[in-house]
């Protein structure tokens, strides 16, 4: 099972990746040295509630939305999730997400060329 830890870490990476930041350049805005950072992505320190309220502002998100890391959950996990939603899902759903898996498999088949 992975661990709050390594979820939030995870999910700061992900967020500090998005909006282009090094590790630098986010301890730098919160007041953190880089290697904390590092730790905190790695999941081995968890950020004080301060430096949380300063890394969810730096990326404009509220507090609450660095620990929506559901979608950082293992892949199996996260399979089995897509399954039972689609077997609870109307045909008319069913339908639009393949048509929307179809044109993602499109596009992306598209930008690799």
């Amino acid at each position: 099972m992975t661990s709050c830890k390594n979820l939030l870490g995870k999910r700061i990476k992900e967020l500090r990746k998005s909006n282009h930041f090094t590790q630098e350049k986010l301890s730098e805005l919160i007041g953190l040295e880089p290697n904390h950072i590092s730790k905190i992505e790695a999941g081995i320190h968890f950020p004080q509630p301060e430096k949380l309220d300063k890394i969810a502002q730096v990326f404009d998100v509220q507090v609450k939305d660095l620990f929506n890391y559901e979608h950082k959950l293992p892949n199996n996990i996260l399979k089995n999730k897509i399954i039972n939603w689609l077997d609870e899902a109307s045909g008319t759903d069913i339908e639009f997400i393949y048509k929307f898996i179809t044109s993602f498999k499109e596009f992306k088949i598209k930008m690799n060329k």
